[in-house]
């Protein structure tokens, strides 16, 4: 059945046990992801540790019969499991049409391209009453406003004046990457369901990988680099700008390598993750960040930048010690990574 984005997002948040299958192609694929990546969280959430199983297409063609197999398995915790097709095309239409032939089992999620009209995939799954399927377009500047109030919402934010559409133009129209930048917006500003915020033009740039000033980039390159000399000569020479601002750069850097280290996490090298990044690493920074993504694990950049964002709240309130607190937290954290070289 051809579906539209908002009844998507209804499954995507809470699956109709009725459908069986979710087809999820068209030109923008960064949009045919994020909501796949949706109906992830929603069974990946649960208590069972086999929630979610994935196949790549180029596997099905081999064997069609595996994605029926996969959708007719019963979880030993009792509970079903989502079944995630990546890469999709016509050639996968055997293997869909095995499963909406078959018994109710797992729900079936399936991405694919920019499919052609009149293709087999499309009319198999709008022609099934337990399938939906929809078409993803490239985004437009209009799509801005609603793009990221979809996203916002999740995380407690709102859009204040021209923000939406800087964001929306920093990601490209990028689904998923719009999707990491709210919810780097969301721990910046502590947001929560009690106590919504709105994100303004200067925290999109508090939160920026790209901001252009070679000083401040190098202040993030000492402190992650773990090079406590040249962070403490580095914060002395420019300590007229004042700690938020070396905060904030060192949370740019941080940020920058959380993003990356998830390629990292993935499987990819941390060359690899350089320089497939996007936006791109500056070219001078490449060595110097896939080094830092060796030293800082997951864990540990979540930490570093809770602890950064923690000290920049402390700062702003009335009696703090001021920039003393970002210095010593700034040279703490150049410490912790000249331990772990």
């Amino acid at each position: 059945m051809k579906a539209d984005r908002a009844r998507i997002l209804t499954q995507a948040a809470k699956l109709d046990p009725g459908v069986r299958l979710v087809l999820l192609y068209g030109g923008d694929d960064s949009a045919s992801r994020e909501l796949a990546d949706r109906f992830v969280r929603q069974f990946a959430g649960s208590d069972d540790p086999l929630a979610v199983e994935t196949i790549a297409a180029a596997d099905l063609v081999k064997d069609p019969a595996r994605l029926a197999a996969a959708a007719a398995a019963r979880s030993m915790f009792g509970d079903r499991t989502l079944v995630r097709v990546d890469g999709a095309d016509n050639d996968t239409t055997d293997a869909v049409a095995a499963v909406l032939d078959g018994p109710a089992g797992n729900p079936v999620v399936v991405v694919a391209g920019d499919l052609k009209k009149g293709s087999k995939l499309v009319a198999l799954a709008e022609a099934a009453a337990g399938a939906l399927a929809l078409a993803s377009y490239p985004p437009q500047p209009k799509d801005a406003a609603v793009a990221v109030a979809e996203v916002a919402g999740e995380f407690h934010l709102n859009a204040g004046r021209g923000a939406a559409r800087a964001l929306f133009d920093a990601c490209a129209g990028d689904r998923q990457l719009l999707r990491r930048e709210v919810e780097k917006l969301g721990l910046y500003l502590d947001a929560t369901a009690a106590d919504a915020k709105t994100f303004e033009l200067a925290d999109l740039a508090a939160i920026g990988a790209d901001f252009g000033d070679a000083e401040l980039f190098e202040i993030g390159g000492a402190i992650a680099g773990g090079d406590p000399a040249a962070a403490d000569a580095v914060l002395a020479r420019l300590a007229k700008l004042g700690g938020i601002a070396l905060l904030r750069a060192t949370i740019r850097r941080f940020w920058q390598l959380l993003d990356l280290r998830a390629a990292v996490d993935g499987g990819a090298s941390p060359d690899a993750a350089v320089k497939g990044a996007r936006p791109p690493v500056f070219f001078k920074e490449q060595a110097a960040v896939a080094a830092e993504l060796k030293v800082w694990r997951t864990p540990m950049l979540r930490a570093a930048l809770a602890r950064l964002l923690a000290e920049e709240r402390a700062i702003k309130r009335s009696g703090s010690a001021g920039d003393v607190l970002a210095l010593q937290a700034l040279l703490g954290l150049a410490q912790q990574g000249r331990a772990r070289r």
